[in-house]
């Protein structure tokens, strides 16, 4: 894949994920607010129960199966019936690309259906009860769920990140990411790269990891791994002829490589082989 969407892709990437809080919970009868700021993004998963949600001037009535997504800083009123209060699974986040909350990035729908479907329950109990585990793995059993749950709202997103007219920031990232895009088998350097972007090189170095979380020149050689990854695996090319083709020398090429993949090229290609003939 390659162009807008490929770019994109990298960006969100570097998403970071974190999950504060969350529980089953049957709510108060008096339960709700009007026009209250989210401090963080909410996830609702309702299992039973009747009330409203207003979400940025829009009503909602869940049911059960419903699956919620309110973005940190949407404005919200909701309230429940005091004879059938709702009985739901929530969660509290953070979710970051750089400095950039994500959903300023996305325009992702408020609710999704998913209704005589168990393995959202399943997930949401499995979410919380790692959250409150002491297991080595469980922040990553977390994040893995939250990112997978997140994904049924990105997948339905229609807008462009690297496009967003409200954060410059990530117009400018585009610009930059494209020009690697295209250059990759040239030299780049990062006083190029802050030329683009009319910025001082050392400004840019920390725009460019605040938003990737990597450095320039980081970010550049993984790309070329990636490359040279891609040339190994679909092409017979040798050694020599790929690093040529990446601009670099034969000996930094297998160097840089063993440091990003643990293999050396001929390593890599080998065991590809290996495994296709399993």
């Amino acid at each position: 894949m390659c162009g807008r969407m490929n770019l994109a892709r990298t960006y969100l990437s570097n998403t970071q994920i974190h999950m504060t809080t969350g529980a089953l919970t049957r709510v108060r009868p008096d339960w709700g607010g009007v026009n209250t700021i989210q401090g963080e993004n909410a996830l609702y998963y309702f299992l039973d129960g009747e009330g409203r949600l207003k979400i940025n001037n829009m009503e909602y009535y869940p049911v059960p199966g419903d699956l919620f997504l309110v973005p940190a800083g949407t404005r919200i009123s909701c309230s429940t019936e005091e004879k059938n209060p709702f009985f739901k699974y929530w969660c509290h986040f953070t979710a970051t690309v750089g400095e950039n909350n994500l959903f300023d990035l996305l325009i992702a729908p408020h609710n999704i259906a998913l209704r005589n479907d168990e393995s959202v329950k399943n997930q949401f109990q499995e979410l919380i009860d790692q959250h409150e585990s002491d297991e080595l793995a469980a922040p990553f059993i977390v994040k893995s769920i939250l990112f997978h749950m997140m994904s049924r709202f990105i997948e339905r997103s229609t807008a462009d990140p690297l496009q967003t007219a409200s954060i410059p920031s990530v117009h400018k990232l585009y610009i930059v990411l494209q020009y690697i895009e295209k250059h990759l088998t040239e030299q780049i350097t990062v006083e190029t790269l802050s030329q683009l972007v009319h910025f001082h090189p050392k400004y840019f170095l920390h725009y460019f990891k605040s938003m990737l979380g990597v450095s320039p020149i980081v970010y550049i050689n993984k790309k070329r791994m990636q490359k040279a990854s891609a040339l190994l695996l679909h092409s017979e090319k040798t050694i020599a002829e790929i690093a040529e083709q990446l601009g670099m020398q034969t000996p930094y090429l297998s160097r840089m490589f063993k440091r990003f993949t643990g293999f050396s090229p001929n390593e890599f290609r080998q065991q590809h082989r290996l495994n296709q003939r399993i």
